[in-house]
């Protein structure tokens, strides 16, 4: 293989900053990216005792059986960025003048459709003056991740990545009451995964007018589909008037199609090598892989104190089941230029939500919740010897202003998340894309997550 021609400062600096571009990558370790739902958001997801809109198709839909009129949710949209950075590295023996003190952040503005949904009350009432049953539908994006980076140095060395990972859940479920306390219901959900992975790096240098140049470029391009099937079975029981207590399990998913197209191409000209021929070219393509996501079980649990037309105080906890996969499956040929793991292990893990909202007039409420998304990947050695996921436990918030109208709820808030953690990053991103053995470090890295939504609901 032609090595690249750079001086050799401008070769540390980018091999640094491109060893911290690492992150950039699909996320297989979270399971609450986004609350996602109407009121659901509001409440930093603690919705499974309550589940009395659409969303509860997703949360519990034994909740649907509690809705009073029939529902339509146009939109709940959210706009806003990450943010992912690597921290002190400690890398000032590699000789360059304040390197140790880069702080490498790659940052996205996202425009994210996180969800919409129709539900309906039917058949005779009950003792209560209401319909015992009721169905809905409901289509949720509760992972997006989008994440670019781009590192350059003035002898034109570039290096560039680009990831998308999106999840698209739509179900729907039904839910019937069982005398004046209990509420049993039941949904199905389709679950939508695609990832787009492209990476490209070009070394370029400028000989003589008599040599030329010489130059070395590399395109990996990664784009992967899978589909499965999700079925969740919930329970809630109304202890009176005021308290209520939710149970939703979710099954293991069942894997109804995947697809998977890689594409690696390497290029080189070195007119200063004599011994071998001075452009190559070498293209690998795959275009009938196949990939996988499995969804683990999970159990989701909840209690709620409501008082009607004043306040509401709600909590969850949700435990999810480990659960390993491979991304994508390809022979040793291809597996060895893939720009990341494909091996995935989620180890068990829980999250807590709570929220609050309150009423300060009939018609205009505050809301206020929290909550975790703590990390499922496996902790990361001191020196570790191979690549993996990073392990980095989010914290998040919510708070919104919310306006009932007759027929109307509208909400406008904001999610934030933050945490730090720790990542595994080769030495050389630039030469492990060039199919070079590597070592790794651990180094601490941080995220953050800001979204502002608007949603609203319409009823009649």
């Amino acid at each position: 293989m032609t090595r690249p021609i750079c001086t050799p400062i401008g070769t540390v600096v980018l091999l640094v900053m491109s060893s911290w571009a690492t992150n950039a990558r699909a996320d297989d370790t979270h399971y609450q990216d986004f609350v996602v739902g109407d009121r659901a958001v509001v409440l930093g997801g603690a919705f499974t005792s309550i589940a009395n809109d659409a969303s509860g198709v997703y949360f519990n839909p034994a909740g649907l059986s509690d809705i009073s009129h029939t529902s339509l949710q146009l939109s709940a949209s959210l706009y806003g960025y990450e943010r992912n950075g690597y921290q002190d590295r400690g890398l000032g023996f590699l000789g360059v003048p304040d390197v140790e003190k880069l702080e490498v952040a790659f940052t996205d503005l996202i425009i994210v459709p996180a969800s919409a949904g129709f539900a309906r009350a039917l058949g005779e009432p009950g003792p209560d003056g209401l319909p015992v049953q009721a169905y809905g539908f409901s289509v949720l994006v509760p992972s997006f991740r989008s994440s670019s980076f781009s590192a350059s140095t003035d002898d034109n060395a570039i290096h560039q990545r680009r990831v998308t990972d999106r999840e698209l859940w739509a179900g729907a479920g039904y839910g019937r009451k069982f005398g004046k306390q209990l509420r049993l219901g039941v949904s199905a959900f389709y679950v939508l995964r695609s990832v787009s992975d492209l990476e490209e790096v070009t070394e370029h240098k400028h000989i003589s007018d008599t040599l030329g140049d010489a130059f070395t470029s590399m395109v990996n391009d990664i784009s992967l589909t899978n589909g499965s099937l999700v079925f969740i079975a919930g329970a809630k029981y109304k202890i009176n008037d005021n308290i209520s207590l939710g149970a939703a399990l979710q099954s293991p998913s069942v894997q109804l199609h995947s697809t998977a197209s890689l594409r690696f191409s390497r290029a080189s000209a070195d007119p200063t090598v004599t011994d071998e021929p001075v452009s190559t070219f070498d293209p690998l393509t795959l275009s009938d892989a196949t990939s996988e996501t499995r969804q683990p079980a999970a159990l989701r649990l909840g209690a709620s104190y409501q008082r009607p037309y004043r306040y509401t105080l709600s909590a969850d906890v949700s435990v999810h089941a480990p659960v390993d996969y491979t991304l994508v499956q390809v022979s040793d040929s291809y597996r060895a230029r893939l720009p990341f793991n494909p091996n995935i292990e989620r180890r068990l893990v829980a999250n807590i939500n709570v929220g609050a909202e309150y009423l300060v007039v009939r018609e205009v409420s505050i809301a206020l919740g929290v909550y975790s998304d703590f990390s499922s990947a496996p902790s990361i050695p001191a020196n570790p010897t191979t690549d993996q996921p990073p392990n980095v436990h989010l914290l998040g918030l919510t708070m919104a202003l919310g306006y009932f109208g007759e027929h109307s709820l509208s909400r406008l808030g904001f999610i934030y998340s933050f945490g730090n953690g720790y990542d595994v990053v080769p030495k050389s991103d630039i030469r492990r894309a060039l199919d070079e053995a590597q070592e790794f470090d651990r180094v601490a890295y941080s995220q953050s997550f800001f979204y502002v939504f608007l949603s609203s609901t319409f009823r009649y």
